[in-house]
Parts: C-alpha cells; sequence; structure tokens
C-alpha cells in the first residue's frame, strides 16, 4: 500500500521509471453503481468513450526500501471506462517526462516531472490505445486502431 492514497479514487493506470525510482498513479474518481441504477433507465446504446472524467496523476518516488512519497500530482481527463498508457520518459539532456493521453482533446501531452507542467500537446490521428518509448532511441511511439505515430526528441 503506498500512503495518501486512500482518498484518491480508483488506480487506472501505473507508469514506472527504473533509473529513478518514480511511479506516477493515475486516478478516476469512484463509480457508485448503487447511486447510478435508482437514478438512470438502461441504455439502447452502450455509453460513449469519447469524453473523459476528471481524474488525477500522482507522482511517487521511493524513499527507501518500503517508503514511497508522494511528490507532486497534476488534474487530467481520463477515460470512464478504458486503462489509459502513460509512461515516464528518462531524457538524459531534459530530465524526466511523463507523456499521456487526454480523453477530451485525443491530444499526447508531455509533462515536465516532477511538477507536471505541460510542455507540449501532440495532435493524435485517431484514439491513442497504447504508448511505448525506446531511450536507446529517444522515440515515442503511439498506437491506435490503424495507425502507427512516432515522435523523436526533435518533436518535442
Amino acid at each position: 500500500m503506498v500512503p495518501e492514497t486512500d482518498n484518491q479514487g480508483v488506480c487506472i493506470s501505473l507508469a514506472y521509471c527504473p533509473s529513478s525510482d518514480d511511479i506516477v498513479a493515475s486516478y478516476r474518481p469512484k463509480y457508485d453503481m448503487s447511486m447510478d441504477l435508482r437514478h438512470s433507465q438502461p441504455s439502447p446504446t452502450p455509453p460513449s468513450t469519447q469524453h473523459g472524467v476528471q481524474g488525477t496523476h500522482v507522482l511517487f518516488n521511493r524513499m527507501g526500501s518500503h517508503h514511497f512519497q508522494k511528490v507532486g500530482s497534476s488534474y487530467a481527463s481520463v477515460s470512464k471506462f478504458l486503462l489509459p498508457k502513460c509512461v515516464i520518459m528518462d531524457i538524459e539532456d531534459q530530465s524526466r517526462l511523463f507523456a499521456s493521453l487526454n480523453e477530451d482533446t485525443r491530444d499526447l501531452v508531455l509533462h515536465a516531472l516532477p511538477s507536471f507542467r505541460v510542455l507540449q500537446q501532440l495532435k493524435m490521428q485517431a484514439q491513442g490505445r497504447d504508448l511505448r518509448y525506446s531511450p536507446s532511441h529517444g522515440i515515442l511511439g503511439c498506437l491506435s486502431e490503424n495507425t502507427l505515430q512516432l515522435f523523436s526528441k526533435r518533436s518535442w
């Protein structure tokens, strides 16, 4: 258990950086099915995943062998239903960056860590499904249903 996470909501994603022992956990609000069932009618179509809900990204750093400390946090638009993909990139000349997908704008957002200051928003061709970073090549890849977009360090 990581302290200070009880009231964050439901953890939907984790990104880990082995070189710095940083972890970014992404949370969305808890969903209360009992309240929803009493106040809603069944829908003939599944709910849309086009828009996100306000969640948070929280940065933790390992302090000792079994202790983590909260270092920073940021609000984020996260999916209501899907488990988002995100990645921490350890860039030699730029420290660490956190890449995540904004569910509302569908942009790939690059944040500086530990402040979560937005450095850049990269436009996506389609809704991203997975993110990967290759530190040896300095390439960030985003996979959508039919497209693979690659971004090099020069892009950001």
